[in-house]
């Protein structure tokens, strides 16, 4: 499936991730580091959720929970209540994932780089998790260990330089992290 790759902001936004089982726990922790308000919807959610800073609603879904919601992830092992959820949404225009269902997502979860302010998204369009968690392994792995520390250096030299400049400025000091000279 083809989709676009939108940097959104949802810090502040309020997220019913319905589900309490391992792979709801995954997508609530790839959703607090960008500071969304996280609200769980299981009656038995595991352990680990108790950790995170989330509320959780010991209850089954039920559509009302939509109320004030700015997206949902539909996680829990029932297919039939991920399309129910999944439906719901769609007719409220809530954004929704469906973790079961590609069809039944408006949006996917990415495989996520994170180092400071930089964020790198890598996706399947929900065809192969597996495939996209190898595309960020080997990116890691290949990205210079101070990114972060260059992303800052070129947010300060934005103020200083301008076009061509800036850009062979900022050119110049990712490829010397890398020990290379500057590329084209």
């Amino acid at each position: 499936m083809n989709s676009f790759p939108f940097m959104k902001i949802i810090e502040g936004k309020k997220c019913l991730l319905v589900g309490g089982g391992n792979v709801a726990l995954r997508k609530a922790e790839k959703l607090i580091p960008f500071k969304t308000s996280v609200i769980v919807c299981d009656e038995t959610p595991c352990e680990d959720f108790l950790k995170l800073p989330v509320k959780i609603l010991r209850c089954c879904y039920d559509r009302s929970l939509l109320n004030g919601i700015d997206f949902v992830v539909a996680a829990t092992d029932e297919r039939t209540v991920n399309a129910q959820v999944s439906k719901d949404c769609r007719e409220r225009g809530i954004p929704v994932n469906s973790v079961d269902d590609p069809d039944g997502c408006d949006f996917f979860f990415p495989a996520l780089i994170l180092r400071g302010d930089i964020t790198i998204a890598i996706s399947t369009g929900g065809t192969s998790p597996a495939l996209a968690a190898v595309l960020r392994e080997y990116l890691e792995s290949v990205l210079p260990a101070d990114l972060s520390k260059i992303s800052k250096e070129c947010a300060r030299l934005r103020e200083e330089k301008k076009g061509a400049e800036y850009i062979s400025t900022v050119r110049s000091l990712f490829f010397r992290s890398l020990g290379k000279e500057t590329e084209k």
